[in-house]
């Protein structure tokens, strides 16, 4: 039974040990072998496939299958996840959790396993190897009834070296290159994912775009989705976080995301939870309008601008309308179709969905009408309002 309640500060000298010899043997090792050996395209496809592999078992498996519980899956794939999770050397699935839990709960606060609060160095590594930090566990009930979540976090050791050295080594033995696959399968991918996977916890932190909630600290940054499977898109994270989507726009660089939708193609994953379009519409105008009031408020003195904020007011309070009218019609369309009215079903069915249309195009046309206007600099904005007003 865990009696720790605040993180205390401490050395954990396993932590600092395995980051260093495994970051040494990266940066020493790595480009020794290079120099007196040639890369094999094993070297190559097993390096790339552990860092997929682990990748991918922290962001769709430990995030946002155990932490988030987006979605389900059936055991096979909850191994997998469990499997290379492991091999990530991140902890195992139920203490990863129960810290990310915190983390949510308590975002920014002393409560806050990895908070920004104490800076960017402690957020990215220094929480995991200078600080000891409770496991609050009845916060992860849910995990607790899995007998395979229970099985690696009781014997995380066996899984995590057998998963992120045994296995790869071995592989590389079978073809008489045992010490590049440990050179690049186990120490360098370790270290690339390793880095990879903090940098949510500190630059996402610290750096990129507030799309949906502006005075979060989670931003959105378009590099760390790129190393991380689609994990930077962390103002949308914080926002909606049941969301099996962090990437949530079609463009989106988020392979995790594929991943899921892939394996529930397939029938081994199934109750994707999606946020509602018009909840995240909703929340990007509440966040373009309250980022647009404070360029405003910051841009000349409060008596100059109450008749420009209350015109913004007006301005964001039509788009809206114009939203809630979709969103509306398609609620409309929808008990419709459940009504399963048998007369005149289908020509209603047809006009409901004409009336969808023709309100999606207006809410188009009146965001793209907000979206010209909150581009310009605040003091044309300014001028632009007032003599809205005036009109």
């Amino acid at each position: 039974m865990q009696t720790q309640t605040h993180s205390t500060k401490k050395i954990i000298w396993l932590n600092l040990v395995f980051f260093a010899v495994t970051t040494l043997a990266a940066l020493i090792g790595c480009p020794w072998y290079l120099a007196h050996y040639d890369l094999s395209t094993l070297d190559t496809g097993l390096f790339l496939f552990y860092v997929a592999a682990t990748g991918m078992g922290i962001t769709a498996g430990y995030h946002r299958l155990f932490a988030h519980t987006t979605y389900k899956a059936n055991g096979l794939i909850r191994f997998l996840f469990l499997f290379f999770g492991a091999a990530a050397f991140e902890q195992s699935a139920l203490r990863w959790s129960s810290q990310h839990r915190d983390h949510h709960r308590y975002v920014d606060t002393d409560r806050d396993p990895y908070s920004i609060k104490k800076g960017f160095w402690y957020a990215h590594i220094g929480w995991l190897v200078f600080w000891k930090h409770p496991f609050h566990f009845e916060n992860a009930l849910d995990l607790q009834k899995d007998p395979m979540i229970m099985h690696q976090d009781r014997y995380y050791g066996v899984w995590a070296v057998t998963a992120g050295i045994l296995t790869p080594v071995l592989i590389g033995a079978c073809f008489g290159q045992a010490l590049s696959a440990f050179l690049f399968a186990v120490c360098l991918r370790l270290t690339f994912v390793y880095h990879a996977t903090f940098c949510i916890n500190s630059v996402c932190h610290m750096f990129g775009k507030a799309t949906y909630d502006v005075d979060a600290t989670a931003k959105d940054h378009w590099l760390v989705a790129l190393i991380t499977f689609g994990e930077g898109y962390h103002n949308f994270h914080h926002k909606f976080p049941v969301d099996y989507r962090n990437g949530v726009r079609w463009f989106d660089f988020d392979p995790s995301k594929w991943l899921i939708r892939i394996i529930s193609h397939l029938g081994m994953a199934w109750d994707l939870k999606r946020t509602s379009r018009f909840r995240i519409l909703e929340a990007r105008l509440a966040g373009e309008n309250l980022s647009t009031r404070h360029s405003l408020t910051n841009s000349g003195a409060n008596s100059l601008m109450v008749k420009p904020l209350e015109q913004l007011a007006l301005q964001h309070a039509r788009v809206c309308e114009t939203l809630a009218h979709w969103e509306e019609a398609v609620r409309s369309y929808r008990a419709l179709v459940r009504g399963q009215m048998a007369a005149h079903s289908e020509e209603l069915k047809t006009a409901a969905a004409q009336k969808i249309s023709e309100a999606q195009r207006v809410f188009q046309e009146a965001y793209e009408r907000w979206s010209r206007l909150i581009q310009y600099h605040p003091l044309q904005l300014r001028e632009i309002l007032l003599s809205a007003a005036a009109a």
